[in-house]
């Protein structure tokens, strides 16, 4: 293909990305009300009367757009990295391509069970310590904008940082890492993965954490195993070496 070329299919993906986007973002628009009610479920499961309040006249706007947007990226994301990839496609080696599929595949599978676990088990453990410290004597009265922030924030980030494994076996696919190599880097590998941990859980207690911790350590030595299957062979004679 001409460099006209290349830009001309970068074009038409691009587009095909962001009708996706648009449709996604619409839909979430359309049922903005639901999915916040699924949003305050976690809150609600430790107090049922549980309400968020607003406190400037755009925050329903803004958790509506918040909403929409989030939503419109995670209803169109296997689409973008179905798109992404088939425009990487022709530059890759039949080997390469043949592991294409599974590896988009466990890009969606990693990220919906990273948001899962933050939204049935993270969220009801953060929100059950933060909502009944000093409960007596102080009302919980919460922003939906600081409610959104809290909980997006939550649920994007280990859906992120579930994507490790996947993420290790393309640099092992690479020659950036081997899996011998992850191996003894596994004692540094505790300390980030609970630096990790700490940054995207909200509350400062260790039980918390090692919520978070303990699944992340888990998808590292997942991302080894993957990077032992997928590595290329070394050489023969460094191998020797």
């Amino acid at each position: 293909m001409t460099l006209i070329e290349h830009l001309l299919e970068l074009r038409n993906r691009v587009i095909v990305c962001a009708i996706a986007l648009i449709i996604g973002t619409l839909a979430s628009f359309l049922f903005w009300e639901t999915i916040l009610g699924w949003l305050l479920a976690p809150a609600r499961a430790q107090i049922p009367d549980f309400r968020v309040s607003s406190f400037a006249p755009i925050d329903r706007i803004t958790a509506m757009f918040k909403i929409g947007v989030y939503g419109g990226l995670t209803l169109s994301s296997p689409i973008i990295i179905y798109e992404v990839l088939a425009y990487i496609v022709p530059g890759l080696t039949p080997n390469e391509r043949r592991m294409l599929a599974p590896g988009m595949i466990g890009v969606v599978l990693f990220m919906l069970t990273g948001m899962a676990f933050a939204y049935f088990i993270i969220l009801p453990a953060s929100l059950g310590f933060l909502l009944s410290v000093g409960q007596n004597e102080i009302q919980n009265v919460t922003g939906v904008k600081q409610y959104m922030d809290f909980v997006t924030q939550i649920v994007f980030w280990v859906g992120i940082a579930f994507e490790m494994p996947i993420a290790i076996a393309l640099a092992a696919r690479l020659g950036l890492i081997r899996a011998k190599q992850l191996l003894v880097f596994w004692r540094y590998a505790v300390v980030l993965v609970f630096i990790v941990a700490a940054v995207i859980t909200p509350t400062p207690d260790p039980f918390n954490q090692a919520l978070v911790g303990g699944p992340l350590l888990l998808l590292y030595f997942i991302g080894v195993f993957f990077a032992w299957i997928v590595q290329k062979p070394r050489p023969k004679a460094e191998s020797q070496e």
